[in-house]
C-alpha cells in the first residue's frame, strides 16, 4: 500500500505544466509508477536516495538519478515544479527544500506533502520564509498539501546541519567511521551490531574452514565490515539500497584500506556470487511492529546468497521470532548469544 501523501503529489502531477522534479525517498514505496510515468503532459524527472525506488521509476520510463539528493548536476532555475512529500529527516527536508529555491525559476513552485505529524506544516513556514511567499498548507484528509511559490531566491537557507558531507561519529578509537544523516542509526555504533560484533571472532572460529568471503547485507555506513577485516576476513562485499549508507561505506573502506567491494542493491539484489558468511543487522522492525514481508526478503536472499557449506548471522531484536521463519528457509536454526535486548542467530545448510 503506498504513502497518502505520495498519492497527493502523483495526483498533482495531472494538472503540472513544464519541467517537473519528482524527489522520490522510502515514502515512495508501492506507488503506481505508470501514473508517475505517464499522469499529465509535464516533462518529469527523478531522483532517488532509494535504489529499488529508483530502478522502478527507471523502468516505468521516468528518467532517474540515485544518488543521495545531489542534485548539483541539475541546472538551477530550470525547474516549474518541484514535488517533495517531506522526510522523517529534518536535515534531508531542508537540504531538499534549500536545493529546491535553487533548482526552481521565478515563480516556480514547490509542492510539499504530509501529514502533520510528519512537521509539514513548520516546513511549508520555513519554506515560505525561503520563498517570501505565503501560503497555508490545505488539508485532505489527515494529510497535507502545500504550494509555495519562489517569489525570491537570496533569502538565508535553511540549516541542513551541513547535509551534504561525512562526518565523524563516535566509535572505536582504532575504527575512525564517518556517517551522516539519512543513514539509520548514522550518528552512533547501533548496539545489536555492537553485540554481533562482540561475537564475531567466537562465530568465525567456530566454522569448519576459516572464511575467504563475506557478504554485509544492508551494510549501512559499513560498520560489521569494517570490523569483520579487523578480525581477518580479507574479501569483503558490503550492499544496501540507500545512497547515503553506499557514499559512507564506501569513505569508510577507503580510510581504513579494506579492499572492500559496495553494491547498490535492494537486499542484495544485484549480486549473483555466493559468500562463505553472510552478516545482517536487519531492518525488520518499527518500534513493536515487525515488517513481515522485509524479513522474508532478507531470509530469501540469504539463502539465494550464503555458499553451500557457508553460515550467515543475524542480529536482531529479542521480540522478533526470526528463527521460526527462518525455518523456512534454512534446515539449520541456531540461537549464538542473547542479551537484554538482542539476540544472534545463525543459519546454515
Amino acid at each position: 500500500m503506498s504513502d497518502p501523501s505520495v498519492e497527493l503529489l502523483v495526483q498533482e502531477l495531472a494538472t503540472l505544466q513544464g519541467h517537473c522534479l519528482i524527489i522520490a525517498d522510502e515514502n515512495w514505496q508501492g506507488v503506481a509508477w505508470s501514473s508517475v510515468a505517464f499522469s499529465g503532459t509535464a516533462d518529469r524527472q527523478l531522483v532517488s536516495n532509494r535504489y529499488e525506488i529508483a530502478l522502478a521509476a527507471e523502468q516505468a520510463g521516468v528518467p532517474t538519478a540515485f544518488t543521495d539528493f545531489d542534485f548539483s548536476n541539475l541546472t538551477p532555475a530550470s525547474f516549474d515544479t518541484v514535488l517533495f512529500r517531506v522526510s522523517k529527516e529534518r536535515a534531508v527536508s531542508h537540504h531538499v527544500i534549500n536545493s529546491a529555491s535553487i533548482l526552481l525559476k521565478a515563480g516556480g513552485v514547490l509542492i510539499l506533502s504530509g501529514e502533520k505529524t510528519d512537521g509539514v506544516k513548520t516546513y511549508t513556514g520555513h519554506a515560505c520564509q525561503l520563498f517570501a511567499d505565503k501560503c497555508q498548507p490545505h488539508k485532505r484528509g489527515n494529510y497535507y498539501v502545500a504550494h509555495i511559490t519562489k517569489h525570491a531566491g537570496n533569502q538565508t537557507l535553511l540549516d541542513a546541519k551541513d547535509y551534504a558531507n561525512l562526518r565523524p561519529i563516535k566509535g572505536p578509537e582504532d575504527m575512525p567511521l564517518q556517517s551522516k544523516p539519512g543513514i539509520f542509526g548514522w550518528n552512533k555504533i547501533d548496539q545489536g551490531s555492537a553485540f554481533l560484533i562482540l561475537h564475531l571472532g567466537n562465530f568465525l572460529a567456530s566454522m569448519p574452514n576459516p572464511p575467504q568471503t563475506l557478504l554485509d547485507l544492508g551494510c549501512g555506513y559499513g560498520y560489521l565490515s569494517c570490523a569483520a577485516a579487523q578480525q581477518g576476513v580479507k574479501q569483503i562485499f558490503a550492499t544496501d539500497n540507500n545512497a547515503a549508507a553506499l557514499q559512507a561505506c564506501a569513505a569508510n573502506f577507503a580510510a581504513l584500506k579494506i579492499s572492500g567491494t559496495v553494491i547498490a542493491g535492494d537486499a542484495g539484489s544485484q549480486i549473483n556470487d555466493r559468500f562463505d558468511t553472510i552478516l545482517c543487522n536487519p531492518p525488520f522492525h518499527q518500534g513493536f511492529h515487525i515488517e513481515s514481508e522485509l524479513t522474508d526478503k532478507f531470509l530469501c536472499a540469504s539463502k539465494r546468497l550464503l555458499a553451500p557449506h557457508g553460515r550467515a548471522l543475524f542480529v536482531v531484536n529479542n521480540f522478533i521470532a526470526l528463527e521460526k521463519k527462518a525455518r523456512d528457509y534454512f534446515p539449520k536454526v541456531a540461537e549464538l548469544a542473547r542479551s537484554g535486548s538482542f539476540k544472534l542467530i545463525m543459519l546454515s545448510s
